[in-house]
């Protein structure tokens, strides 16, 4: 039994890590975060509802059919037309088809399945604009994983190197080549650079855990991502500012969504006004009467009667408006107000995306010189550690003019990291806003 359980056990640890070592891309974390986000799900669901309307609004040019069947009894007594009084208690009833069909309402019902047509494309923009929400925000955890990771093996760099300086430090001092100051010193950086190591990784986790979160993983610990080639040429933008406004104002989901609000509105404005139209409908029945005196009797039988009594009526009936309180004037007033309403939305739309490209390119030519900026930096800060290094070595230089040295290289590499994801990140949202690709 305890053989079982350790093979079982086994094995779940073998699944567990077997699952951990499958990292997710890019555009994996998008696609599972689609897949599962609750805000796309509901909106997909609006998205069916919309399309249920749409079949409602075609199904109501057809006819409609019953079959109606009615039966009454009458008890009491009753006044002839000569005035002789007697009772009168009967059975009867009649049943049949009755159909009624719109004939001309001036295209209403035409207009009403237009507008259902184009809320369905409205809804589908509305899950395009989720969508694109949700990738932005993936895209944005994916890289603050990656960057606090570069930052954590920079750290871990820095606390090899500390170790490795306590190490000398301490046998010089044994030596008695060094002072004490010295080992203790080396001593006191070794637990400042684990102690940002510690946080390093802690950040690491806290993004894994973010992104996991937001991508509805269940368990952050057994997640895990793939590193990206952070390059020159994944960094390079390959538009001009005025390109990317003019293909990103093509593409945008929101613009499609307003765009077709305000068709849709259109659409309104001739559906409120077809009320000031005729209203035309033709009716048709088909039926028979059944009639039993329970006082008398009834010589003729119940299908004989149906049978006898079988009917049919045509009926055409025309609606006129003459006076509707000034419901529909009023009606093509707040639809002239939305019509207005929304273009005003549609051109701060078109400002808004304008703006957000150029911060974009803006941002992204200042993180470009940042980035060159600190390379020189980290560039020139590693000649002088290692000169530094050197001068101390030789007794030339103190243990504090090292780790000021050690110190300003770490920082100018940390900036370094920092300014290659910022361009990273822009490089690749305004890739997105152009052709919704990285």
């Amino acid at each position: 039994m305890l053989k079982k359980i350790k093979i079982t056990l086994l094995l779940l640890c073998v699944m567990q890590c077997t699952f951990a070592q499958e990292p997710f891309s890019l555009q994996q974390c998008i696609d599972y975060a689609i897949a599962h986000n609750l805000e796309i799900m509901d909106s997909k669901i609006t998205n069916g509802l919309r399309k249920v309307d749409l079949k409602i609004a075609q199904n109501e040019k057809l006819p409609d059919l019953n079959a109606y069947a009615n039966l009454y009894s009458n008890f009491g007594q009753g006044q002839d037309v000569f005035g002789t009084t007697r009772r009168n208690d009967n059975l009867n009833g009649d049943l049949g088809l009755s159909a009624n069909v719109l004939l001309y309402n001036h295209h209403k019902l035409r207009n009403e399945v237009k507008k259902a047509d184009l809320f369905i494309g409205v809804s589908e923009a509305e899950l395009a604009v989720i969508k694109r929400k949700i990738t932005i925000k993936v895209m944005e955890g994916y890289l603050a994983i990656q960057l606090n990771r570069e930052i954590a093996r920079s750290v871990d760099s820095a606390v090899f190197y500390g170790t490795k300086q306590y190490e000398k430090a301490l046998k010089t001092t044994q030596a008695g080549t060094t002072a004490l100051t010295v080992q203790y010193e080396a001593q006191a950086n070794l637990a400042r650079e684990k102690q940002k190591g510690q946080k390093a990784t802690q950040e690491v986790e806290r993004a894994k855990l973010n992104l996991a979160q937001l991508i509805q993983i269940p368990d952050y610990r057994t997640f895990d991502v793939l590193a990206l080639d952070a390059d020159d040429q994944s960094i390079a933008v390959g538009y001009r500012v005025d390109e990317a406004i003019a293909l990103s104002l093509e593409n945008h989901p929101d613009l499609k969504r307003l765009k077709l609000l305000q068709k849709s509105n259109a659409l309104d404005r001739k559906i409120i006004q077809s009320d000031l139209y005729p209203l035309i409908k033709g009716s048709a029945v088909l039926g028979s009467r059944y009639f039993n005196s329970l006082v008398t009797g009834n010589e003729a039988h119940f299908l004989p009667q149906v049978q006898d009594n079988f009917s049919q009526q045509v009926a055409l009936t025309i609606s006129i408006p003459i006076f509707n309180k000034g419901r529909v004037k009023n009606a093509v007033a707040k639809n002239d107000l939305a019509l207005q309403q929304q273009d005003v939305q549609l051109q701060q739309q078109f400002t808004v995306i304008s703006q957000e490209l150029e911060k974009m390119y803006f941002d992204y030519r200042a993180f470009t010189d940042q980035l060159l900026a600190s390379q020189e930096m980290v560039h020139s800060t590693k000649m002088a550690l290692g000169f530094t290094t050197k001068s101390f070595d030789a007794g030339m230089s103190s243990i504090y003019d090292l780790n000021v040295s050690r110190n300003n290289y770490l920082n100018a590499e940390s900036e370094m990291i920092q300014a290659k994801y910022n361009c990273l990140f822009v490089s690749k949202m305004i890739k997105y806003y152009v052709d919704e690709k990285f």
